[in-house]
């Protein structure tokens, strides 16, 4: 990570083409940031039980018993790799300070790349990039979690918070709004809100009053399923899961027994620890030929 930088943007040597810058930047985000965002989540032993819970229940059986753990141990290869300890190890083994300076120093100059640009090339659309930082950023902005020390950081730049409340608006409007929306904003704030943020589409960094009160409170509070105007707000891991109730988790709980009893019972069929008695051989007894013919004792 130490030997990758930012790349300038493109005008300065004049043969970079766009699909170059592109995977430059993208190259940059993922050597800094991807690290502690994979750590943050399924590295941390404060988070990772929360993680796995959101993980389990959004994931479909049978899928929800085998990504999470899939993800723990590409986080375990990542942190040994590149900080030489295991998530097995003791806790004050687990140095992560480097990533932590790598993942700020990126944020920094994600938000300084954005300036007052609707997208981070600064084009009309969107582009990969900007599809890989909706991915981070979103993630650690709206997500709750024990120990989250990019939150903070990134609530501190308006842009960020500008930059992932844009997409979420227009991208993800049936899945989540902005952060204002999901801390219990009422209606009329939330209409002039977004009058605001489509007024100011031409220069849609400059940091506002709203955006900056959405920054500053959006670990405050939580919405509890839908506000008052009817919308759904962001799912931050706090509210009531609508998908979980005592009904759900029945469901959950009796499909989850079924697929691991078939699962056990094939494992010992095909390892021979069970066998199915069949009509020749039934119950594995040895069967003799009895000829009806018996010797009568001497006496």
């Amino acid at each position: 990570a130490k030997g990758i930088g930012p790349l300038g943007n493109g005008r300065e040597g004049g043969d970079l083409s766009s699909s170059t810058l592109i995977s430059g930047h993208i190259q940059y985000v993922v050597e800094n940031l991807h690290p502690y965002f994979m750590y943050a989540l399924w590295g941390d032993p404060k988070n990772v039980d929360t993680t796995r819970t959101l993980y389990a229940k959004r994931i479909p059986v049978p899928f929800n018993f085998y990504c999470p753990r899939k993800y723990v141990h590409r986080t375990n290869d990542l942190t040994q790799s590149l900080a030489g300890f295991t998530l097995e190890d003791s806790l004050e083994f687990h140095d992560v300070s480097e990533f932590a300076d790598n993942a700020r120093r990126c944020l920094n100059w994600i938000a300084e790349k954005l300036q007052d640009n609707r997208w981070f090339l600064g084009n009309e659309r969107p582009s990969e990039v900007d599809a890989l930082l909706y991915g981070y950023l979103s993630v650690l902005l709206k997500l709750t979690l024990p120990n989250n020390a990019l939150q903070n950081h990134i609530r501190q730049c308006p842009k960020l918070v500008q930059f992932v409340d844009r997409t979420t608006a227009t991208y993800f409007a049936k899945e989540g709004f902005n952060s204002f929306t999901a801390n219990g904003g009422t209606g009329q704030q939330q209409k002039q809100h977004q009058q605001n943020d489509s007024s100011n589409k031409s220069s849609p960094n400059e940091p506002s009053s709203s955006s900056s009160s959405s920054s500053s409170k959006g670990g405050e509070g939580s919405s509890k399923g839908k506000d008052s105007s009817g919308e759904q707000p962001f799912y931050t891991g706090q509210q009531q899961d609508p998908d979980d109730g005592p009904k759900e988790r029945r469901k959950r709980y009796i499909l989850s027994g079924l697929v691991a009893s078939v699962a056990m019972i094939g494992y010992a069929i095909l390892n021979g620890i069970l066998t199915l008695p069949s009509e020749r051989n039934y119950g594995n007894f040895i069967h003799y030929d009895d000829s009806g013919d018996y010797d009568d004792d001497d006496n």
